[in-house]
């Protein structure tokens, strides 16, 4: 009998039973209250922006203490070679290079060619790359040499570039 009266009474209870101020937003269900459910007032001022605030200061350039740095080999090189972002080993780790590259040979004939050229600096004891190491630049060549070499690096001071590998199969 008082699901029955229950089920009544909730078909009788309307907007003009309810005391202004009673209903607060704990009692609607989430996502029960759509746009169209507003008033066209309400609806119009949801969409409106307030007027735009003053223009602030320009930031760095993000280039900002950036360096460019080039080793010029005066003799050629028959090799590898490489450029350091500063001199100093601790003042050069502060920096990334993000660009980088190499001039060679154009003052005479050569058989000199780039195999690889990269981010990094070597360790010339084990003729690898140094892990973790991107502050400067590294060329390795085909062991021919080269009459002029110079290999230059564009070098941010930041060391916290992320380096994402991805792997292609091809």
């Amino acid at each position: 009998m008082g699901g029955v009266g229950g089920a009544v009474a909730g078909n009788l209870i309307n907007s003009h039973d309810i005391q202004n101020g009673t209903i607060r937003s704990v009692d609607i269900q989430d996502g029960s209250v759509r746009l169209n459910d507003m008033t066209g007032w309400v609806q119009n001022h949801l969409d409106q922006r307030g007027p735009r605030g003053p223009q602030g200061e320009q930031g760095p350039s993000g280039l900002e203490g950036a360096i460019y740095r080039v080793e010029n080999y005066t003799n050629g090189g028959g090799g590898d070679a490489t450029v350091a972002c500063a001199n100093d080993e601790t003042e050069s780790q502060k920096y990334t290079a993000i660009a980088g590259g190499v001039e060679a040979g154009h003052t005479g004939s050569n058989d000199f060619s780039v195999t690889a050229s990269f981010p990094g600096r070597m360790n010339w004891d084990t003729g690898k790359p140094k892990p973790g190491r991107l502050d400067g630049w590294i060329v390795l060549g085909n062991g021919q040499y080269t009459d002029n070499l110079k290999v230059w690096a564009l070098c941010v001071p930041t060391t916290d570039i992320p380096v994402q590998q991805v792997d292609l199969n091809n």
